[in-house]
């Protein structure tokens, strides 16, 4: 029996990293297969609102860094995500990570040990193909401050 999106909805509150989230349901349809994050290019800087802007708990002159990314096992689209992060609260080494490879955020930024905030879940209305719809805040584990704000949008092969 595959699983519902409230089966994987339940997975994703349980785990402060999606990343992880999905790398199971990627060693699980194709065993030995990384899942990969395929960063595309971010076409507008006007996608950092005063909202983000808030939930970040930055100022108007603090540089964020944009993430767009596709979450990928194999050829297998597994979600696609916009992030949304703060480069002064990661360590130079994950800045580094996040502007120059394709390795997921998660995975660049474990060593803060974050937590995830659920802001916002959604399962209908969306675009075809898309199952689940999320917006968190991951915060450090140090003082709670918030590193990043993503909005995902989970696709069809989670469920499998």
């Amino acid at each position: 029996m595959e699983p519902s999106t409230s089966d994987f909805q339940k997975e994703l509150a349980a785990q402060p990293s999606a990343t992880a989230v999905l790398q199971a349901h990627c060693d699980r349809l194709r065993p030995g297969t990384t899942m990969q994050a395929i960063v595309l290019p971010v076409e507008r800087e006007d996608t950092i609102s005063p909202d983000i802007r808030s939930i970040l708990a930055v100022g108007p002159d603090e540089p964020i860094g944009v993430r767009h990314v596709r979450l990928q096992c194999g050829t297998l689209l597994l979600s696609e995500a916009w992030n949304w992060y703060v480069p002064s609260r990661l360590t130079p080494e994950m800045v580094h990570i996040l502007t120059t490879t394709h390795i997921p955020f998660g995975r660049a930024v474990a060593a803060l040990h974050f937590r995830r905030e659920a802001l916002q879940t959604s399962s209908t209305n969306l675009p075809s193909g898309t199952i689940l719809r999320n917006r968190a805040v991951l915060r450090r584990a140090l003082d709670d401050a918030p590193i990043s704000l993503v909005e995902e949008n989970y696709q069809e092969a989670v469920l499998k």
